[in-house]
């Protein structure tokens, strides 16, 4: 995960900084940064630091570890060891400290998200820490997770947050095993006699509060773990088996209705299976093959259908069907993918909750209407081509919702070999991805007010409504 994961600290000495640094180097080698000179600003930083803001690693010091599996590098420094990613974490750290604070009733933050595109996004966690020798008997410190990804950040909040409490609660714990060991070496009455010489004593470090000699070199641990299971939020999960698409099938010998079913699908969904990391078959399970198969004016329809809940109903023999109906589940989230059901034996699934469904010849199927879009695969091939009827009395609004548009120009791009089947593959998935998260967080707001407020920060367009309409219903 490109982000930047630092410690901070509201000293009473310089005022509020960052102390612990981890972050991911990918093509920096650490060789490299060895050779490189800290600017000016920054050694003046470290020459006025307090034992407090010094006592981490050290000016010249680091932890680092590496992921043997992904190559990538996590390296701990008390200042970032990239200049311009050092300012950046300045600010942050200012920001969190005096500002963008959300306490509870124990006294600890919330979670806060702030920034911009220049300065990068940041996510804060500010809490406090046990202190008998300072004002107020605590230590402001807050936890902050820098990035440039807006919308990543977002998404992977719920994870991140998760993870950031337990490890600030950790601190909190041990520093309060020290206050109570110090509160049995000093009474509350010798504190009040002793005055200005107890509490107006050196800032104290983290290891002091807590009592941990290995203190950051856990910290570190903690951090490139997140940074390394970040990376790895959005993921493409390979079902083995049945897909979760289809109806599921009985351990024991299958309905007789379901028999044609059975034999017809099942060896057309085992080759699906192998060759679905195959690179050679992208093209036959990405968007580009329903443009190939229903032209290039009816592409948008058959998109806007799909992604708007309008029912689809394909027609025509299982194995000409099948590879179409792969490629429109590409459409829809994962979770969504109940909706569809292929090859269908009865007309009574026709009326059913399914969305997207394909039948054969031999069933009867209601006509083309604006709640219903109807293709039919037809008997007739030119040059191995299928020719397919597209039949939706309905109209296309006249502005395109944005998923549907980039879906579209992405699309356009492997035609103009700009990019190849395997990147579409990986593009759709990232958008459908990032649009279903937008829904999810719309599903969240209560108010109408806050929901209105919250389409401005994600982008969300009043044609975009549609989907958000059809997709909310069946996200939570």
């Amino acid at each position: 995960m490109n982000a930047v994961i630092a410690l901070c600290h509201f000293c009473e000495v310089d005022g509020p900084c960052a102390i612990f640094c981890t972050q991911t180097l990918r093509d920096t080698k650490i060789e490299d940064l060895l050779n490189v000179e800290q600017p000016q600003q920054q050694q003046q930083q470290g020459q006025k630091a307090c034992s407090a803001c010094n006592y981490t690693l050290g000016r010249n010091n680091a932890i680092y570890s590496k992921d043997t599996e992904s190559g990538a590098t996590f390296v701990s420094t008390k200042v970032a060891v990239l200049p311009e990613v050092a300012n950046l974490v300045k600010q942050a750290a200012v920001r969190s400290l005096c500002c963008e604070i959300n306490p509870n009733r124990d006294g600890d933050g919330g979670f806060v998200f702030f920034g911009d595109s220049s300065r990068g996004h940041i996510l804060s966690h500010t809490f406090r820490v046990s202190d008998l020798q300072s004002r107020g008997y605590y230590q402001l410190f807050s936890i902050i997770v820098l990035m440039k990804d807006k919308y990543f950040l977002l998404n992977t909040k719920p994870f991140l947050a998760e993870h950031l409490k337990k490890v600030s609660t950790e601190l909190q714990a041990a520093a309060q095993r020290t206050k109570a060991a110090e509160e049995l070496t000093y009474s509350e009455r010798q504190r009040r006699l002793s005055g200005a010489q107890f509490l107006m004593p050196t800032p104290r470090s983290l290891i002091e509060l807590t009592g941990e000699e290995h203190l950051f070199a856990q910290l570190h641990s903690h951090f490139a773990w997140i940074l390394l299971a970040g990376s790895r939020f959005l993921t493409e999960h390979v079902t083995f088996g049945n897909l979760p698409w289809l109806p599921p099938q009985s351990s024991g010998r299958p309905p007789a209705q379901r028999l044609t079913y059975n034999s017809s699908t099942l060896p057309m969904i085992q080759m699906y299976e192998e060759s679905i990391d195959n690179p050679e078959q992208d093209e036959f399970f990405s968007l580009r093959h329903i443009k190939m198969v229903v032209g290039k004016e009816d592409f948008p329809i058959v998109c806007y259908c799909a992604l708007t809940g309008v029912k689809i109903i394909v027609r025509g023999a299982p194995d000409r069907t099948f590879q179409f109906m792969v490629c429109l589940k590409k459409l829809l989230p994962e979770r969504m993918h109940n909706l569809m059901r292929i090859d269908a034996q009865h007309q009574h699934s026709i009326s059913s909750e399914y969305k997207i469904i394909s039948v054969s010849n031999e069933i009867a199927v209601p006509i083309a209407s604006t709640c219903v879009l109807r293709i039919d695969f037809l008997d007739k091939h030119i040059n191995g081509n299928d020719i397919v009827s597209v039949k939706w009395p309905g109209e296309l609004p006249r502005k395109y919702p944005d998923l549907m548009v980039k879906l579209l120009k992405a699309v356009h791009a492997v035609e103009e070999k700009t990019f190849t089947e395997l990147v579409l593959n990986k593009q759709t998935k990232v958008l459908i991805e990032e649009w279903k998260n937008k829904v999810i967080c719309l599903n969240h707001a209560k108010s109408g007010s806050v929901q209105a407020k919250l389409k401005k920060v994600l982008g969300v367009q009043p044609q975009d409504q549609p989907i958000i309409n059809y997709w909310s219903t069946h996200l939570h």
